[in-house]
C-alpha cells in the first residue's frame, strides 16, 4: 500500500490547510486547502521559509517556529495574519512537533479558516455590545403565541412550557428535525424572569471541537500564542439563557466540563488560573431521544441526568395530524402578507394530500410546501399540482378515500369541528381495519392506548356499532 498516495488523496480533498516544515522552518509539505488560506500554490510554497511565504509574520508570531523552538504543541490557537497575497485571514490551528528517534525534525500545522464562522463572530460582537443592557427582542423573537396547534399534545406542550418557565432548572428538549425546538426554547426564555437578559443559541455540531471549548468558556492572555482575554458564551449569557442545540454532538470531554458548570455555576477560561461565577440557565436540545443518545455513547449518562431535571419531547407532525389544518391556514396567511398574494385556501384533493403525507421534515416541511404551493398557484387556491413532490400521493378522482362526503362538505365549518370530524373518520376506519382491537389500532395510529381510549370517548365513537358494519 502506497501511504504517500493515500496521504495525498486525503490532503487534496481536505478543507483544512496543512503545513509541514523541517527544523529550519522550511516548507517540506503543503496542501492547497479548498479556500486556499495561505494564498500560495504548492510550487511556490515548497522549499521556502515560512516567514518568506507570510511577509508580515514574525518569528514570535509563527506557531510553527514556536513549536520548533519549544518542542511543545500549540492546540486550538486562533490568530489573524496576512497571507502570501497580503489578504487578512483568521484561522484556528493546531501545531505539533515531529520527532524521529527522539530528535526534532520539524513541525506540522493543521488549520481551519474562521471566516466560515463569520455569522458566529457577528453574533458574539452583537452580544458584547449589548452586555449589561436589555437584549433586543430579535435575539429571541418567538413566544408561546408562535407555537401553532390545537391538538391534545400541543395543548399539553404549551401548558408544560408555562410551568417550566417558572423555574431556572436545566431543561432538555427533544424532537425530530423541523418540529420547532428553538421556538419552544425561546418561548421558555420569554416567559421566564430571565426575559430581559441575553438569550444565546449555539449549535454544537456546527463548530470544531477545538474552537467550541474556547467559544463556550472563553480564553485568557497567555493561554496560547497571541491569545487575548475573551469571554465565552457562558459569561455573555450571564443571568440569561444559553441554548445548546445538538448537544449530543459535543465531544464527551466538553460534556464533562459542561456538567461541572451546570452543577456549581463556575467557569474557567482556557489558560486562566481563576474561576468566574455565572448565573446561566442551560437548555439543551437534540433531534433524537435522549435515552437513545446515551445508549449510543453520544451523551454522557451523568450529563443526561443533570439536564433531564425538566424535559420536553415535541411530537412529530404525523402524530398530531389534526394540527395540519391549523398550520396550513396559518402559513397561508403568513405568506399572503410576505408574497403579496390573496390565496384563500386549498382545493379538497390538495388538503387530502397534506393530511395523508407522513411529513418527515415536520412543520418546517409543511411550511415550505405551502410557500411552494402559493408561488406556483395560478388561481386563488392551491391545487395538488402546485404542491412540491407530492404527485405520487395525489388521490385519484375515482379512488376510494379514507374521508367521508360528510367530512369533505365541512370546509367552511369551524376549525375545531373540522379537526374533530377528521380524527373521528381516521380512528373509525382504523378500528374497522383492526376488528376494533384497541391495541392494534393504537399501534397502527402510532399513539398510546390511553390516548386512543380518550379520543374514542371524547369523539363519541362506539366500537360495538363499528363491529356490526
Amino acid at each position: 500500500m502506497d501511504y504517500k498516495k493515500i496521504l495525498k488523496i486525503v490532503t487534496d480533498n481536505s478543507d483544512d490547510g496543512i503545513f509541514i516544515v523541517n527544523q529550519m522552518g522550511e516548507v517540506v509539505f503543503y496542501n492547497e486547502s479548498a479556500d486556499n488560506q495561505a494564498g500560495v500554490n504548492f510550487e511556490n510554497a515548497i522549499g521556502k521559509h515560512i516567514l518568506d511565504i507570510f511577509p508580515k509574520l514574525t518569528k514570535e508570531g509563527s506557531t510553527l517556529l514556536r513549536v520548533i523552538e519549544t518542542k511543545e504543541p500549540i492546540i486550538g490557537h486562533i490568530q489573524s495574519y496576512y497571507n502570501y497575497n497580503l489578504k487578512k485571514v483568521t484561522i484556528i490551528s493546531t501545531t505539533y512537533p515531529i520527532f524521529e528517534d527522539d530528535e526534532l525534525v520539524g513541525a506540522i500545522e493543521i488549520s481551519k479558516d474562521l471566516n466560515k464562522y463569520g455569522e458566529f463572530n457577528d453574533k458574539i460582537d452583537k452580544i458584547k455590545n449589548n452586555k449589561g443592557t436589555k437584549i433586543i427582542k430579535e435575539e429571541a423573537p418567538y413566544d408561546l403565541d408562535d407555537i401553532i396547534g390545537n391538538s391534545e399534545s400541543m395543548t399539553l406542550l404549551k401548558s408544560k412550557i408555562r410551568k417550566i418557565a417558572a423555574s431556572s432548572s436545566p431543561v432538555i428538549v427533544s424532537g425530530e428535525t423541523g418540529t420547532g425546538k428553538e421556538m419552544v426554547v425561546q418561548s421558555i426564555h420569554n416567559l421566564s424572569e430571565r426575559k430581559g437578559y441575553p438569550f444565546i443559541a449555539q449549535n454544537c455540531a456546527a463548530i470544531p471541537v477545538t474552537l467550541l471549548e474556547s467559544i463556550l468558556f472563553g480564553t485568557s492572555v497567555g493561554s496560547f500564542t497571541g491569545s487575548k482575554d475573551s469571554p465565552g458564551l457562558f459569561e455573555l449569557a450571564d443571568k440569561g439563557t444559553l441554548f445548546l442545540d445538538e448537544v449530543n454532538s459535543m465531544d464527551t470531554f466538553l460534556q464533562a466540563k459542561l456538567l461541572r458548570v451546570i452543577q456549581d455555576g463556575h467557569i474557567r477560561r482556557i489558560g486562566d488560573k481563576h474561576t468566574r461565577q455565572v448565573d446561566v440557565r442551560v437548555i439543551a436540545a437534540m433531534n433524537v431521544k435522549p435515552s437513545e443518545a446515551v445508549k449510543a455513547g453520544k451523551l454522557r449518562e451523568d450529563l443526561f441526568y443533570r439536564l433531564n431535571v425538566l424535559n420536553i419531547d415535541i411530537k412529530p407532525l404525523r402524530d398530531r395530524r389534526e394540527d395540519i389544518i391549523t398550520l396550513t391556514d396559518y402559513f397561508i396567511k403568513k405568506f399572503n402578507r410576505k408574497l403579496y398574494k390573496k390565496i384563500t385556501g386549498l382545493e379538497q384533493r390538495a388538503m387530502k394530500v397534506l393530511l395523508r403525507h407522513s411529513w418527515p421534515g415536520n412543520v418546517r416541511e409543511l411550511e415550505h410546501a405551502i410557500e411552494h404551493g402559493m408561488l406556483m398557484a395560478d388561481a386563488d387556491i392551491i391545487t395538488c399540482e402546485d404542491l412540491p413532490g407530492f404527485t405520487d400521493m395525489v388521490p385519484m378522482k375515482d379512488e376510494e378515500t379514507m374521508f367521508s362526503e360528510e367530512f369533505l362538505k365541512m370546509t367552511h365549518k369551524p376549525l375545531k369541528e373540522m379537526t374533530n370530524a377528521f380524527e373521528k373518520e381516521v380512528i373509525q376506519k382504523a378500528l374497522v381495519e383492526n376488528s376494533c382491537s384497541i391495541t392494534r389500532t393504537a399501534q397502527m395510529l402510532g399513539i398510546p392506548r390511553q390516548t386512543l381510549h380518550y379520543k374514542i370517548n371524547s369523539l363519541e365513537i362506539n366500537p360495538l356499532l363499528l363491529k356490526k358494519k
